[in-house]
């Protein structure tokens, strides 16, 4: 471990969102390094004045960044097992072993609080609803296709619109028409049958226009 590479990882993890990526023996070496500039700096303090003082102001320095980056990555993982007890399959690929153990140790303390508190989604089973959601506006459009009879022009009248709020940001989905990305309070025209689906869903309201 060297001075740069901590200030190098503690630029990235503060940064990003994810985790970065670092070595597995990370803390390990970390450790190892703090402990051996402490030491240079125990030897150095009946030596020369201004070379102990550098070596105090990076033992200082390296401390309060080891300390930031720990934290910075322990907020990463305690979010995604959060998420995690509620169905989210966070990626793990850039945690270390002991971070990883601690990934399952609040994932569990998550449901566990979870069940106490709440009656449901509390299992840590993925929310496959926006798949079943996104399958069922595609499968409207293929019959819509298989009922068009052969030799049929390949542009259709406009189907019914209806207006309707969006109650929650929603993952892009192919409609029959054109592909979406809704999100919650937009106001817009769908076709009638993406629009029922919604609905169906509690996704969105239909916006009635009073005659």
């Amino acid at each position: 471990m060297t001075y740069e590479e901590l200030m190098s990882v503690h630029r990235q993890e503060s940064k990003q969102n994810i985790l970065a990526k670092i070595s597995s023996d990370f803390y390990k070496r970390l450790a190892e390094y703090i402990e051996a500039l402490d030491g240079r700096c125990a030897e150095e303090r009946n030596g020369n004045a201004e070379v102990s003082g550098m070596l105090l102001t990076q033992l200082k320095t390296a401390k309060e960044k080891s300390t930031e980056v720990y934290e910075i990555r322990m907020r990463k993982v305690a979010l995604m097992a959060m998420t995690a007890a509620f169905g989210a399959e966070p990626r793990l690929d850039n945690a270390t072993q002991e971070e990883k153990e601690a990934f399952d140790t609040l994932k569990k303390f998550f449901i566990d609080h979870c069940k106490k508190t709440l009656t449901s989604k509390c299992e840590g089973e993925p929310d496959h609803e926006p798949v079943l959601l996104e399958k069922e506006i595609a499968k409207v459009g293929t019959e819509e296709k298989a009922q068009a009879p052969a030799g049929a022009p390949k542009t259709v009248d406009h189907p019914e619109i209806i207006l309707v709020r969006i109650l929650e940001d929603l993952p892009a989905f192919a409609g029959t028409d054109k592909n979406y990305q809704l999100a919650k309070e937009d106001i817009i025209s769908l076709p009638r049958n993406i629009a029922e689906i919604l609905v169906k869903h509690n996704k969105a309201i239909e916006i009635r226009q009073s005659s």
